[in-house]
């Protein structure tokens, strides 16, 4: 989901893939995943609620840097009890944050898509229709994969399809009508003639593969892979090992591939060596006379740091910055270490086993890099709400939701804020834009730290 313009109050000018109208950018994440102490952690006592917004906000920009943003969801939505490992049905919460974040397709075929038996399956599908998600690797019943498979993306003259299957549900089925992609050469042969069919130019095939915490693939990966390149899969992206693996770009008989063999835990309580942190992993294609190739790939490290804020313990998924150097109580010592060896032991990998890719950093001279000072160190912004109610009031116009930050405050209430500003004077000017623009009469110049929320005085 490619917003050009994130924050107001900064000169910014954020990298955009796939700038041009022949070009078309999508970003690949792992594995989403919703651990027990993830739910307790996010949990709002003051309002009974479930918050994970602020975990995304360092990827947000580069996730809405990218036409098109895809991630795995390891999670159902069965509804409560809410519960984690070996079952998980994570609070609904969830999805409405990988939404905002900046999120457009979530895949729902995995070895946990039955966790919540059939209700699971259905009431997770039912969430993200409500919430507008695009998403495939389940569904409700023959005819609905019949009319929605594979999903077909459509954007700068382009027309992608995806694909998506997983080895297995962990011994848990359900019964017809339902269905839950089970990778079958068969099937994928008959989904991949459909989509050629149905006139997709490009195919991309996600697979939910591999073995648990094996940095390298398998012989099934690797025979699959070639099956799929066979029939005429483009691009294979992988997960389910819960560690990165490596991927590669490169030429099958004459036509260009790109295989992404794991792309690790996004987000997610484990906390071992290689297990905590992912992948995500942008790749532009353009099309010209007809053809749609490869224009670049670029790969963004990025680790899980679990940390408390005013009434939520948020899982904050980090790409490596100088984060101690704007916010020094950020990471403890050991966090810092661990964090280190995690990006250590990702390049390793990497330089030993990737092919055709190049690593995006963020800097502290970045217009992402200063954005991320200012969520360290304090930014000014125009309060338009503050509430119990987890949700902006519908008065807002959708042009403004999009530049609205929730804020929890110390008390566990919320704040909505508008704007990420750098002086009290051009939030205060902003403020009085909004209110020219009739958008609230009780609006509020605010300064916003990880640990305060200050009303200023104009």
């Amino acid at each position: 989901m490619k917003i050009a313009l994130f924050f107001i109050g900064f000169s910014f000018s954020f990298v955009l893939f796939g700038q041009e109208k022949n070009e078309l950018s999508f970003l690949f994440a792992g594995d989403v995943m919703s651990h027990g102490p993830q739910i307790n952690a996010a949990r709002n006592e003051k309002t009974d609620s479930y918050d994970y917004d602020a975990g995304f906000q360092f990827v947000k920009p580069i996730i809405e840097s990218h036409d098109i943003a895809i991630a795995n969801l390891e999670v159902t939505h069965a509804g409560k009890p809410y519960s984690g490992y070996p079952q998980f049905s994570a609070p609904d919460e969830l999805s409405p944050a990988l939404k905002n974040a900046g999120f457009d397709v979530l895949l729902t075929c995995n070895n946990h898509s039955c966790d919540g038996g059939a209700k699971g399956v259905v009431r997770t599908l039912d969430v993200l229709d409500q919430l507008g998600i695009k998403h495939t690797g389940t569904f409700r019943n023959k005819a609905e994969r019949d009319k929605n498979y594979p999903l077909m993306l459509e954007e700068n003259g382009m027309k992608v399809a995806i694909l998506n299957y997983t080895y297995g549900t962990n011994g848990i089925t359900v019964a017809a009508p339902l269905i839950i992609n089970y990778i079958d050469s068969a099937v994928i042969k008959k989904d991949i003639e459909k989509a050629k069919k149905q006139g997709a130019e490009y195919i991309i095939c996600t697979m939910h593969w591999g073995t648990e915490y094996q940095t390298l693939p398998n012989a099934y990966q690797k025979n699959y892979e070639k099956y799929c390149y066979e029939l005429g899969v483009d691009m294979v992206i992988g997960s389910h090992p819960h560690v990165i693996q490596p991927m590669q770009q490169k030429t099958v008989n004459g036509k260009q591939k790109l295989t992404v063999w794991s792309l690790g835990n996004y987000v997610s309580n484990q906390r071992d060596r290689y297990k905590n942190g992912g992948l995500m992993v942008g790749t532009t294609l353009q099309k010209e006379e007809g053809k749609i190739a490869i224009k670049e790939t670029h790969h963004t490290f990025a680790y899980v740091h679990i940390k408390q804020e005013q009434a939520i313990k948020y899982d904050y998924i980090l790409p490596e910055f100088a984060y101690e150097k704007y916010r020094p109580d950020f990471l403890n010592e050991s966090e810092k270490a661990s964090m280190k060896e995690f990006f250590s032991d990702s390049r390793a990998l990497f330089s030993e086993h990737s092919l055709g890719t190049t690593e995006y950093t963020v800097t502290g001279e970045s217009e992402i890099g200063q954005l991320y000072r200012s969520f360290l160190t304090g930014f000014y912004g125009v309060c338009v709400s503050e509430s119990s109610n987890t949700t902006l009031p519908s008065i807002y116009k959708t042009s403004l939701k999009t530049e609205v930050r929730k804020i929890i405050k110390a008390d566990g209430t919320y704040a909505f804020v508008y704007g990420v500003f750098n002086s009290k004077e051009a939030a205060t000017g902003e403020k009085r834009f909004l209110e020219d623009c009739q958008q609230g009469t009780d609006l509020k110049v605010v300064f916003v730290t990880p640990k305060e929320f200050n009303i200023i005085n104009e």
